[in-house]
């Protein structure tokens, strides 16, 4: 799986250092069942805007984003949701209908980079 930095435009805080793009299906599909996320990780979920915590081991922080622009390899998004915490096995999805993408993050993630809905985020 490819890799990118996550960094926040408000305050150049890192989000994820080691965050993985799951664009095949398979990667899509799994996320990150049976995986572990590590302290400065995550995973990229494009073109989605609904995951489930099914199957998962321990809680993440999950923001949902919608693309802005593109640049090569680079894109610009704005968050429109965050959810902390969210627990392992919750029973309803997880969604958030304005998002293009979606960014699973370790848990205390959204408190440590003080992320809120409206924070513009890029990629590199």
């Amino acid at each position: 799986m490819r890799r990118i930095r996550v960094q926040a435009l408000k305050n150049q805080a890192v989000i994820a250092d080691k965050c993985h793009v799951a664009e095949c299906f398979i990667d899509r599909l799994r996320g990150l069942i049976g995986r572990r996320l590590e302290p400065d990780g995550g995973l990229l979920l494009p073109k989605c805007s609904s995951i489930h915590m099914w199957f998962m081991k321990f809680p993440i922080d999950v923001v949902f984003v919608k693309v802005l622009n593109t640049d090569n390899d680079n894109v610009r998004y704005m968050v429109t949701s965050v959810h902390a915490s969210v627990k392992p096995w919750k029973a309803l999805p997880l969604s958030d209908w304005k998002a293009t993408d979606t960014l699973e993050l370790p848990e205390g993630t959204v408190a440590r980079s003080a992320l809120i809905a409206g924070d513009e985020l890029c990629t590199s």
